[in-house]
């Protein structure tokens, strides 16, 4: 059988399910990428690389970018890895796609100028001891190798987005003939009322919240910055909006793991969710599903949630339109958004399946 490794910058994406020993339980879309590969009937494994290993037995090799300026425990082993197999497909699973080519771009020029920069004491202290800075320097000539194939910018990039929206608008400025895109929901770990949104905690009656039981109030979980501040201030909302997520700072909030966030979306009856400048991209997240299964309504910018209903009228709602209804009308609309999300992003692993043999299919073009 053929072998895949998927390995990448930091600890998330070299750990298969690590999200479970986080915090707040996010699964990120490389949950979906393991499981529809093995359905493929591919060997997959997801884990970190050692330098110095001989990576020729494995037929495909992922490996997902990260920032040396974030939490990057893998920056080394990483790089290493893309230099020993030039043709692994990159992908990313995160959206702030500048900052990354930033950081990568400060450490490849830090390598030209041969300075200690590359190997500050940050960077080796997230490697955990496990190589000394005389080691790292050693295979100096395997990162700028692998620096200079992320920026050369035409190996087979991977990007976890829905269908129908805009990739150039992530900004990515690669050759578009070698971006492939996939929908990971199909083979998600899809959390609903149904599983109890995979909680681990079972209840007699279920977690379904009726919509005369729901709460007249927004849920607000994403980035606060001026300019998602600027919009939820146009969303002329009335009712209660709370916010969830921010770790320090003024707007320090509540931080939910993600099935709690779930089951706040069922109470409440809308999310708040901002665009960002990747607006209409399609960039992937489960929140719209999430929001959908409970019965709830989506805000949100109306380049994105097209991009998820294709219909104008359900994308261009603002949170006072949706004051305005009466339980009747709220409930339609939440019908009609759940409807449209499913009727043009399905539930079809067939499609996932296809995604991913064009991203196989690429490389040996």
């Amino acid at each position: 059988m053929k072998k895949i490794l998927v390995t990448g910058f930091n600890k998330m994406q070299c750990t298969e399910d690590f999200f479970f020993r986080q915090q707040l339980k996010v699964v990120p879309s490389h949950y979906a990428l393991l499981r529809c590969l093995r359905d493929m009937g591919y060997v997959v494994e997801q884990r970190e690389v050692t330098l110095g290993e001989d990576l020729t037995s494995y037929d495909e090799v992922i490996i997902y970018l990260h920032s040396p300026q974030a939490f990057c425990q893998n920056l080394y082993s990483g790089a290493y890895a893309l230099s020993q197999r030039p043709d692994a497909i990159l992908a990313f699973d995160d959206w702030q796609v500048d900052q990354i080519y930033a950081g990568l771009r400060g450490f490849r020029q830090n390598l030209a100028d041969k300075n200690d920069s590359a190997f500050r004491g940050y960077l080796v202290d997230l490697q955990n001891t496990r190589y000394s800075v005389e080691t790292l320097k050693s295979y100096t000539s395997n990162f700028e190798a692998a620096a200079e194939i992320i920026f050369e910018k035409n190996s087979t990039l991977l990007i976890s987005a829905f269908d129908k929206g805009d990739l150039s608008l992530l900004n990515l400025d690669w050759n578009p003939d070698k971006i492939v895109r996939f929908n990971p929901n199909p083979y998600h770990y899809n959390r609903t009322p149904d599983n109890n949104f995979m909680s681990g905690i079972t209840t007699i009656f279920g977690d379904d919240v009726a919509p005369e039981d729901k709460v007249e109030e927004w849920n607000f979980a994403s980035l606060v910055q001026k300019k998602t501040l600027k919009w939820l201030k146009l969303q002329n909302a009335t009712w209660k909006v709370n916010t969830y997520g921010a770790r320090r700072g003024a707007e320090k909030t509540e931080r939910l793991t993600e099935d709690q966030m779930c089951r706040v979306y069922g109470e409440q009856w809308g999310c708040l969710m901002p665009g960002y400048f990747h607006s209409g991209s399609g960039w992937w997240r489960a929140r719209p599903l999430q929001i959908a299964d409970v019965g709830s309504i989506l805000i949100g910018d109306q380049k994105e949630l097209f991009v998820y209903y294709q219909d104008q009228f359900l994308a261009s709602r603002r949170a006072e339109d949706i004051e305005a209804m009466d339980l009747t009308q709220r409930t339609a609309f939440a019908k009609h958004q759940r409807d449209a999300l499913y009727d043009n992003h399905p539930l079809n692993k067939d499609v996932t399946r296809n995604e991913l043999e064009t991203m196989i299919g690429f490389q040996h073009s």
